[in-house]
């Protein structure tokens, strides 16, 4: 099954390809198996380190790892290896390597800093703790949306 991203939600152009979940012809899955930290994607779609931006810039989509996944009557908690920016909700979730096929479920996504934001989506079945999950987020409050890194003028 084929699925297209919103890219107004997501910032960069996202589809799937089998289990998959490609930016470009990148796969998210193979990029956060290769990197082993958290990133986010650009408008264009090129990861940049997560710990190498500024807590300014602002970015649509996280990619990371879970390290833990807990499902249980039709809710699911999923921890990950990554900060979620302080002001940010998330609009969606993705999950690359894994099923697209799933139930609707609210998800709780609990950062490293115990931060929990939840949200209604799909949850594929085969979820593998490890595994990879991209997040859709959406500034709230006082963050500003920016999706280029700043520069200093000199």
């Amino acid at each position: 099954m084929t699925r297209t991203f919103d890219a107004t939600t997501w910032g960069a152009e996202l589809c799937t390809v089998d289990d998959d979940v490609l930016v470009g012809e990148v796969s998210l899955r193979e990029e956060s198996l290769r990197r082993k930290v958290a990133f986010y994607l650009d408008n264009e779609g090129l990861p940049l380190c997560q710990s190498s931006c500024a807590p300014s810039e602002w970015y649509s989509t996280l990619v990371t790892r879970m390290t833990s996944v807990v499902i249980s009557h039709g809710r699911a908690v999923v921890s990950i290896d990554a900060a979620l920016p302080l002001h940010s909700s998330i609009l969606d979730v993705a999950f690359p390597g894994a099923s697209s096929t799933g139930s609707l479920v609210d998800i709780t996504v609990v950062d490293l800093s115990r931060h929990r934001r939840t949200l209604h989506a799909a949850i594929p079945s085969n979820l593998v703790v490890t595994g990879t999950i991209a997040v859709a987020l959406s500034p709230v409050g006082s963050a500003q949306r920016t999706q280029e890194p700043e520069t200093a003028v000199g």
